[in-house]
């Protein structure tokens, strides 16, 4: 009996863990400082978020074979968990909708969050001089990101 006590307290612990990933809370600090550091020798100085929902390990900013006003930055996780940011220096349109989207706001600005049943959820907004992109790669990994965590990784942004 009383192993089946203690089953049941891990697996409910397991649960409760579980779902503060997936509802936006129990998120993690994230210091930007050095990818800050990074972006203003790139010559930018975006709003980079300050928390996510996994310890990030490590991060690498992609450049386009060109000068571009296109910025981006992929942040991985301890178990290999992959966030993109994209920030884009420019003013960015778009043609047509995106799939299964949704208007929402972030810190003020208009936005978009969409889920796509390939690549995962994402956000789109523009704060100032800066349009930014944030997406969950969702191939191949277990860990589920829902809109309440993306809402609020965007919202950690200063």
């Amino acid at each position: 009996m009383k192993k089946i006590f203690l089953l049941l307290c891990a697996v409910s612990f397991l649960l409760i863990g579980c779902s503060d990933i997936s509802n936006g809370g129990s998120l993690v600090t994230f210091d930007n400082n050095q990818l800050e550091s990074d972006l203003e020798n790139q010559g930018i100085e975006p709003k980079l978020p300050t928390e996510f929902p996994i310890a990030i390990t490590n991060y690498e900013i992609m450049k386009p074979p060109h000068e571009s006003p296109r910025h981006e930055i992929e942040l991985t996780g301890e178990n290999g968990e992959v966030f993109t940011l994209v920030i884009h220096s420019a003013p960015v349109t778009y043609d047509g909708e995106l799939e299964n989207q949704e208007k929402v706001k972030i810190n003020g600005n208009e936005g978009v969050y969409a889920v796509n049943d390939v690549t995962g959820p994402s956000v789109y907004w523009t704060d100032g001089d800066y349009h930014y992109i944030l997406e969950y790669q969702t191939i191949g990994l277990d860990t589920e990101v829902n809109k309440e965590t993306m809402m609020a990784i965007a919202k950690s942004y200063e």
